[in-house]
């Protein structure tokens, strides 16, 4: 006997005119073989229909190395900045991980920079007064700020030491002719350029109506700089207990590097490609807002995407320095440009 039980169990089942399962009774529990599984399966599909070459065609991006930007620059006539950068990528790993770090140049290995990583040959006083922004902070400098009080007193600081000294010394022979030296113990006033935000903003509509919102050469190499103020001839009048300063070194020092703030937005450098750059203005604000989360990092197209150079890519100060991190190689420097000897009309007379 097939039949498990004679008891009728029930089931549903939809009827043929309607989609309803509908409740039936009748059927029993039977004792046979379970479902089969030896039919041969049906023929194998026949194979799709090649698709036209449109559908087949897959768009391929030409891409844009981040070592190409300094040959960009190039092309965007900012040889300076494009030698700088060669030199970076050249350069070996030197980075310094903090602020602190940076500003008394100790890099990653606790050490401090190698002289390799100094550059006194680059920048030059005379091609960074062709601009014309730099050229007022200059002027600026040498005709109010250095008589500032706050710059007399930290001139009284530096020369006090001196105030025995017989006879009239220039402070580049005391230092034997370096930058480094120089800086560390005479500079007593700066002035910034390029470094507020009304001052970014002001650069930004200039390079839009002047260059099409293309950065210039000094933009590219130095960003925001500042330039320094030491003096250079110095005499002592004892009947008067003065130091005479009658003429003053102006220079500028400045750090090639790649280093954010912690927390904030990686600094914008620009939508690149070989065939140049572009800046968008959004990408700028916010980086000037410092609000991470606004922050979209997208490539734009500019024509044909699959010719090379016409998409742009966003750089970062991040960009440089996760390259740095891949090949161990990258090395952030010191900017000294050369000494611009200036001699006052009116001297600087400091009581010691």
């Amino acid at each position: 006997m097939l039949y498990l039980t004679d008891k009728e169990i029930p089931y549903y089942k939809t009827g043929f005119w309607t989609q309803r399962w509908n409740h039936c009774e009748g059927c029993k529990p039977v004792s046979v073989q379970g479902i089969s599984f030896d039919k041969p399966p049906p023929p194998l599909p026949k194979p799709p229909k090649e698709q036209s070459a449109q559908q087949k065609e897959v768009i391929k991006v030409p891409p844009f190395d981040i070592q190409e930007i300094p040959d960009a620059m190039r092309l965007e006539g900012m040889p300076i900045a494009a030698k700088l950068m060669k030199r970076w990528f050249a350069g070996v790993l030197n980075y310094a991980p903090t602020d602190d770090d940076l500003a008394a140049e100790i890099n990653q290995n606790g050490k401090p920079y190698p002289p390799s990583m100094y550059d006194t040959t680059t920048i030059k006083m005379d091609w960074v007064l062709r601009f014309k922004r730099a050229e007022e902070k200059y002027l600026k400098l040498l005709s109010n700020q250095i008589y500032g009080n706050k710059a007399i007193d930290v001139l009284r600081d530096i020369l006090t030491p001196y105030r025995d000294a017989i006879s009239p010394f220039d402070t580049w022979s005391v230092c034997r002719n370096s930058m480094s030296i120089l800086h560390r113990h005479f500079q007593f006033q700066f002035a910034s350029v390029g470094s507020s935000l009304s001052q970014k903003i002001d650069d930004f509509i200039e390079s839009q109506f002047q260059r099409n919102g293309v950065p210039d050469d000094l933009t590219g190499a130095l960003g925001s700089f500042n330039f320094y103020a030491a003096p250079a001839d110095v005499k002592l009048e004892y009947i008067k207990g003065e130091a005479v300063v009658s003429s003053v070194s102006v220079y500028i020092k400045d750090s090639y590097d790649f280093t954010d703030k912690p927390g904030s937005v990686s600094q914008y450098l620009g939508h690149w490609s070989s065939k140049g750059v572009i800046v968008v203005p959004y990408n700028g604000l916010v980086g000037q807002l410092n609000v991470p989360s606004l922050y979209l990092p997208y490539p734009v197209a500019r024509g044909d995407m699959r010719v090379k150079g016409n998409i742009y890519y966003p750089v970062h100060n991040s960009d440089f320095r996760q390259w740095a991190i891949k090949h161990q190689r990258g090395g952030d420097f010191i900017i000294f440009s050369d000494r611009k000897r200036c001699r006052l009309r009116t001297p600087i007379r400091i009581k010691l």
